[in-house]
This record gives C-alpha cells, structure tokens and sequence, in this order.
C-alpha cells in the first residue's frame, strides 16, 4: 500500500524539532519497516523555488515550492495546485494530512482518488486563549480555529493521539476517529539515565501557554527545602516578549544561578538533557498530548504536569508522575519538594512510566496500528483490500 504522508518536515533543520514534526519524523521510522507499506513524505517550503526530491532514511521526501506570504486569503490555492500535481504523479492509495490545520485543509480541499486521514494534534480553538495581541488573535481565528473546524467536520477519518479531541468537538466529528498515541523516538528508551542531584528539566517552547513562569514561581518554595533543586530549560523564544518576562521575573527572585535558559538545542543535547535529569515539569495551560511526556516516560523519569487536555491520559496520577490544576503554584512546589527529596519515591514512579511507555509508545508498535488503520480506511473508501506495492 502506498501512503503519502503530507506534513511539516525538516528542510535542513538544525536543531531538534518539535511537537507535529516530530511526532511525524518518528512514525516515519516505523512506517518503512513494515512489509508491503511504502509511506512517501510530502511537506511544503516557501520560498522554495522548484521541487526537490531526496530520500531520507529509505523514505521518499518531496519538498514543493509554494508562497512565502498571501496562502490564507487565497485559501492555499497555490498549496491545493502544487499537491495535486504531485499526487497524480504519485498515485497513493490513502493520504494521510499530519495536522488539521494547512496540511489538513489543502489535503481535503485537493482534487485526488485516495482517501483522506486527518491527524487532530493540538487543538487551536483551546489554545486561542495563550494567544496575545489583536493581530495575532484575528490571525488565530481565521488561519486557525475556521479551518481546523473545516477539517473536522469534514474529514472521513480522524486520528488523534488520546480521546481529548473527541471530548474537545463532540458531535462536530462525523467521520470514524482512531485513537493512536504518538510515537517516541527509540533513542529515548536507549538512554541510561545518571541523574544529577536536584536537576529538574523543562522542554518546550517559551510561550504564555506552557505556562513556565509559574514554574520560575514555585522555584524559591523549592529551594526552601531542597537548595541543591536546579532548572534546566529547553526551548526556543518563540514569544520573544513572553521570554522576556520569564528571565526578568529570574532575576528578580535571584534565580539566575539556579535557572538555566538552553535555548533551542540539538537532537543529542536534548537527549543528555534528559539522561541527567531527575524529573520533568511541565505547567502547561493546554496541551493535546505533549511529545515530552512520552519522551520522560521512556526514560524512566517521573512527570510532574497539570491536569489539563490529555495529559490525564499520558499521566497517571501516583503511577507515573503526579498532576496539579493549572497556576496552582504551590501545589507545583509541594510536588517538587515531594520527588526531589524521596529517591524510592522517583525510582517507582520513573520504572511504571517506562513500563508504559514500553507498551503504549514504541514506534514499532505505534506505526503497527497506522498500518492498521490505513488498511481499514482504503478498505472502506474502495471495498477491498490494496494489494501490496513491495
């Protein structure tokens, strides 16, 4: 079966990607694997001027050339003419959009033969209230919450990473939604942990609705009890003034010592990071199914998270990790406090979480269920089974 996966895909990345990319990049890696599958990338760049075709990891990847500017008021009409010339050429049996935004929207709005699957990571109409500045918001609305609507409503088959969409759109959904958790990369389940005394890890993007500032909050409580705590943070500034609020509030509490601003790292910095951590936090206001989590779990390093979107289905409370409510600063604290100080306590908790992840989030396993469903929706969209292509 031919499958052509149409989503962001690094175009000469540097640094570690995140979120949708690499939720996609590591599905990849278990979609070639499978016998008789024979998954194909399409991602667009603007700017670029004329496609370019490579393979990556035994994986077909065409880049397409589309605008730099000016896609939302046309609707991707540029997008919609671009992926159809390259699904004629390509002839997939099932198309698979890794987003229900752009990629989602110009996958079903493209005149093509296959079946459409539509991939709902975040949820934008949850996240809009993070977002700041009148422009930004408008913008949100219209290239964002609009379309994701569209898609929803009108794709045939769904897939999402736990059943927090279902809650999210209820009857909206008139397609058939899978539920298949996002796949963490094998290399995190190869880490052999030496934790460092105290070190707590943040990783994502700095931005008002990860919510970190809250965490920089909870950190003089922290201190109180555990002086040796330390906070590493990985990420990009992707909100240049929420970032700037964070440092600021670090150095008003005399935190600039103890809190460590990495920035956008390697993939291999972020695996150390993660090799010499104790613990994770993550105070987000909103999230689908952070990668991060799954990434911890297959460490073996308990979560500290907020209860919030689908964490509650990544994290199980005093199995894995422990949840507090969203800007319950000293709940965060006394959390902290409670996993720094009792080793037998991080131990449990780390091993559980790797004994899920084991089960629930490796590759093979995840990417056996995407065949699956692949094989259901051509099934259902012709009435019979695709022969293989292999």
């Amino acid at each position: 079966m031919r499958v052509a996966l149409v989503g962001p895909y690094s175009h000469g990345l540097a640094q570690s990607p995140g979120g949708v990319e690499t939720s996609f990049s590591n599905l990849l890696s278990g979609l070639v694997e499978i016998d008789g599958l024979e998954p194909n990338v399409l991602t667009f760049v603007p700017g670029l001027k004329a496609e370019e075709r490579t393979v990556v990891d035994g994986v077909p990847v065409r880049y397409l050339p589309v605008p730099r500017r000016f896609s939302n008021p046309t609707l991707h009409m540029r997008e919609r003419r671009t992926l159809a010339a390259a699904l004629a050429d390509l002839r997939p049996d099932v198309v698979h959009a890794q987003d229900a935004l752009q990629y989602g929207f110009v996958c079903l709005q493209t005149k093509r033969r296959a079946p459409v699957v539509v991939s709902i990571h975040g949820i934008v109409r949850e996240e809009k209230r993070y977002v700041t500045g009148r422009t930004a918001r408008l913008r949100t609305s219209v290239a964002g919450v609009a379309i994701e609507r569209y898609c929803v409503r009108n794709a045939r088959y769904l897939v999402a990473p736990t059943r927090y969409a279902e809650r999210v759109f209820g009857s909206e959904i008139r397609g058939r939604l899978w539920e298949i958790p996002n796949p963490v990369a094998d290399r995190f389940f190869e880490v052999e942990p030496t934790p460092e005394p105290g070190r707590i890890l943040f990783t994502g993007a700095l931005i008002p609705r990860k919510r970190l500032l809250d965490l920089v909050e909870a950190f003089p409580a922290v201190l109180a009890t555990a002086p040796h705590a330390r906070l590493r943070v990985t990420g990009g500034a992707r909100d240049p003034a929420y970032g700037d609020v964070v440092r600021s509030r670090v150095r008003e509490l005399g935190l600039e010592d103890i809190v460590t601003f990495l920035g956008g790292v390697s993939f291999g910095e972020l695996l150390d990071e993660y090799r010499r951590a104790w613990l994770l936090a993550l105070p987000s206001g909103e999230e689908t199914s952070p990668m991060v989590i799954g990434e911890a779990m297959a460490v073996g390093m308990p979560v500290v998270a907020t209860r919030v979107g689908g964490v509650s289905s990544l994290v199980e409370e005093g199995v894995t990790g422990t949840l507090v409510d969203v800007g319950d600063i000293e709940a965060v604290s006394a959390r902290l406090v409670a996993l720094v100080g009792d080793p037998d306590l991080r131990a449990t908790l780390g091993a559980a979480g790797r004994a899920q992840a084991e089960e629930r989030f490796r590759v093979t396993a995840v990417a056996r269920k995407f065949s699956e469903m692949y094989a259901d929706v051509q099934k259902a969209a012709t009435g019979v089974r695709p022969a293989s292509r292999a």
